[in-house]
């Protein structure tokens, strides 16, 4: 300490600002030094030295940074930062600032508890409702309604007696409180001389949301300028009461396509609540300016989509299909929600755009015209495909499966011979089983290992996984050992019980899992545990654990001393998630573990039981 004291007075930079970012981790005797670096002419010591402040913190700190208050603005704001971030504890030592002769002070004090709001005392906040300083007012109405919620309604409304800013403030407040008892109080603004309190009150009955505030909105409508009745209109739709009036759907419409997004998703409302079709091209449009990779973008999405989706099978989305000037984007959310709504009449327009050149749009046709269609446009399928594009070709083939008929399933049968992508394979492979299994099955003996396998991933036939089960390539007979699983038959469950004693330890490790899976053959299981593989003892594990029975953590206390580490850590998450007394004794015993990292795997383990 002594030391970092002394190189806060160093005349190298880098040293100062060491030494300050050091007195992060040090005690009251830091605070005053510290303070005084605030001042230090580098503005990496002083940004260290505020840090190194807020991380003490206290009500010693906070005590010693209030002076700086009267200071000027850059130790002011420095000052304001730190006891912000002190938190509550700074609060009872803003009570007696509230008092100050100097307004700034008075306004600080208030601005800080408005940011911190932790255990604030309303009833010293009251009094400056009445102070002689408005800026000061305006703070306290905000404070008194941010502290007080409902109960400061009485208030704040008195308050919008007062000057235009304390009675912006007071609206501000009430729009966050929405209390009714408000709505008539602020009804009365509307009529206001100033521009800036009638814009507020009209947004805070919004806010507000209750239909009181419908007639008089609806009232002074007429009689408004272009922009107050904007927003009026916003607020009657916040409201839920947007009426089929002249001028309305001309401004939601122009809020759509002008607006940034907060107004955009409130027009929308309007929109579907007025049901204007003619705003649908604007609609979907805007859907298509969406970045995909932006955070908010995927709720606004949802929020357009239901929008679309509340219309229907309209002309004017059919119409979007083959607008040029709508973005390829919008053209993609339109396609999808046709084929959502089974809108026939696209169809020939979707059978256009798989013909065409964008392969979003291509693509998202194929798949719309999948959700509606029919035999009636059994020949697109059969001839898409052969597209070059695999997605393309990947949703045609699934569409085939369900409604194609002998001759789709020659025409797929064929393409397993040349697709070359293994995910349109197994779509191949999946369809062909919908279309004819039995028949499929028949051609087993002329597939490679790669149909073979993709063949026991899906196939449901007892008979045809048993022989897979004793294919000659490892990947068929595990994929077929997993199918085997799949249909749990009786039949199925004998030939499990020999795998799991077979050579190959990829087939054991198979068909653990596989009896873990069917929540059968625990002895079996509980044998598996003293596997010479730690990958078959693993899953051996894994499969107790998800039986979530208390009797197999006497068996799983093996895996607790196995000579794996990923055994052992495992063993410790399938204990946890059969759990009870039995699992916190078996654990307990890991506290002491000579690995740490098995020793703090069981901690945090013991601490969420």
């Amino acid at each position: 300490m002594p030391k970092l004291l002394k190189d806060l007075s160093h005349s190298d930079d880098t040293k100062r600002r060491a030494a300050a970012e050091l007195l992060s981790g040090g005690d009251e005797r830091a605070i005053y030094p510290l303070i005084r670096a605030l001042q230090d002419n580098n503005p990496g010591v002083q940004d260290a030295a505020m840090r190194s402040l807020v991380s003490i913190g206290g009500e010693v700190t906070a005590y010693m940074v209030i002076p700086l208050l009267r200071e000027d603005s850059y130790l002011r704001n420095t000052a304001l930062i730190i006891l912000r971030e002190i938190g509550v504890e700074t609060v009872p030592l803003l009570y007696s600032l509230l008092r100050d002769k100097d307004d700034d002070i008075r306004k600080f004090a208030l601005d800080l508890l408005i940011d911190i709001n932790q255990d604030v005392d309303s009833g010293k906040i009251l009094p400056l409702l009445k102070d002689s300083n408005q800026n000061v007012r305006a703070s306290a109405v905000r404070a008194a309604g941010l502290v007080m919620q409902k109960d400061a309604v009485p208030f704040l409304l008195d308050a919008l007696k007062d000057e235009e800013w304390v009675c912006f403030s007071a609206l501000e407040a009430l729009a966050k409180i929405q209390d009714e008892a408000a709505v008539l109080p602020i009804v009365s603004l509307i009529e206001s001389q100033s521009m800036v309190l009638r814009f507020s009150a009209l947004e805070a009955l919004g806010s507000i949301g209750s239909p009181i505030a419908t007639g008089p909105l609806l009232a002074c409508f007429s009689r408004a300028d272009e922009m107050e009745k904007r927003e009026i209109v916003k607020s009657l739709v916040r409201i839920g009461a947007t009426p089929s009036m002249a001028g309305i759907s001309g401004i939601l419409v122009d809020m759509l396509k002008n607006s940034d997004w907060d107004e955009k998703m409130i027009a929308l409302k309007g929109i579907v609540a007025l049901g204007l079709e003619e705003a649908i091209t604007d609609i979907v449009d805007m859907g298509g300016s969406l970045d995909p990779s932006a955070p908010e973008s995927e709720e606004r999405l949802d929020s357009i989509r239901e929008a679309l989706l509340s219309f229907g099978c309209k002309d004017a989305l059919v119409g979007c299909l083959e607008n040029p000037s709508i973005r390829f984007r919008g053209r993609v959310l339109a396609i999808g929600l046709i084929g959502e709504l089974r809108c026939r009449d696209a169809v020939p327009s979707l059978v256009k755009l798989i013909e065409g050149n964008l392969r979003d749009v291509r693509r998202a046709s194929v798949r719309a015209l999948g959700e509606m269609s029919n035999s009636g446009e059994l020949q697109v399928f059969q001839d898409t495909i052969s597209d070059n594009d695999s997605h393309v070709r990947k949703v045609a083939i699934e569409v085939l499966g369900r409604i194609g008929g002998n001759d789709s399933f020659e025409l797929l049968l064929k393409l397993l011979s040349v697709e070359k992508y293994r995910d349109v394979l197994e779509e191949i492979v999946k369809a062909l089983i919908i279309l004819d299994q039995q028949t499929l099955c028949g051609h087993a003996g002329e597939f490679n290992a790669t149909l073979r396998e993709l063949l026991a991933r899906h196939v449901d036939d007892q008979n045809v996984l048993i022989s897979l089960a004793g294919d000659d390539n490892q990947q068929v007979r595990v994929a077929a050992i997993a199918g085997l699983g799949r249909i749990g038959s009786d039949a199925a469950i004998v030939q499990l019980r020999q795998f799991v004693k077979d050579p190959d330890r990829e087939l054991r490790k198979a068909a653990v899992t596989a009896m873990g899976e069917l929540g059968c053959c625990y002895d079996y299981i509980r044998a598996a545990l003293n596997d010479e593989d730690m990958w078959v003892r693993l899953h051996a594990v894994k499969a107790l654990g998800s039986s979530e029975d208390p009797a197999n953590i006497e068996a799983l206390m093996a895996g607790l001393n196995d000579r794996e580490m990923p055994v052992v850590l495992s063993t410790i998450d399938a204990v946890a998630r059969i759990g009870g007394r039995e699992a916190f004794s078996a654990l307990a015993c890991l506290e002491d573990h000579d690995n740490p990292v098995i020793r703090e795997k069981a901690v945090q383990t013991l601490e969420s039981l």
